[in-house]
């Protein structure tokens, strides 16, 4: 079997995944090849229909429910060239990695979308969960970042956290 390139989206509730999402479908990332986009979450935005031309989009609502024999399922079904994965903040990516991917699905980019108003109240409250989206992570954007956000985000220094990530703090 070919490989399969894999584009993991993660992230908490209202952090910008899916208008990420929406915003590189609208640029054409999905055009020339069929896409399969699997949904962890449900959250406010929806996918812009009109980005979908190309996109097969399926749901997996609970975690038990994202398993390696479903993935097979799907790749069998909807024969994608790539995969997005927009997936529920409150999951383990361990779990992903280990028992989910099938071996022909190459993880090629792991994004993480965060609202830097709530950062700091998840990184108390949910620690653990939130650093492992931070420390996996190639891309790291804090959105609806006020110029008070990006200084304390900068003297968090978040490089300690992940040395390798191009971090991006976005305005309102």
């Amino acid at each position: 079997m070919a490989d399969i390139p894999v584009y993991l989206i993660a992230g908490f509730l209202d952090g910008g995944k899916t208008d990420f999402i929406n915003g590189i479908l609208e640029d054409g990332f999905a055009r020339e090849d069929k896409t399969l986009l699997i949904c962890c979450e449900e959250g406010e935005l929806e996918y812009e229909q009109k980005a979908l031309d190309n996109v097969t989009v399926v749901t997996a609502d609970e975690e038990t429910a994202l398993t390696c024999s479903q993935c097979k399922e799907w790749e069998k079904q909807y024969k994608p060239k790539q995969v997005l994965i927009e997936y529920n903040g409150m999951w383990s990516m361990e779990r992903l990695y280990r028992e989910v991917l099938p071996a022909n699905w190459v993880l090629y980019q792991v994004m993480t979308f965060v609202d830097a108003n709530t950062f700091e109240t998840y990184a108390k409250n949910m620690g653990q969960i939130m650093m492992e989206k931070i420390t996996n992570a190639d891309l790291l954007v804090f959105n609806r970042c006020t110029d008070e956000l990006k200084a304390a985000l900068r003297k968090r220094n978040l490089r300690m956290v992940n040395r390798r990530a191009d971090i991006y703090l976005e305005d309102l």
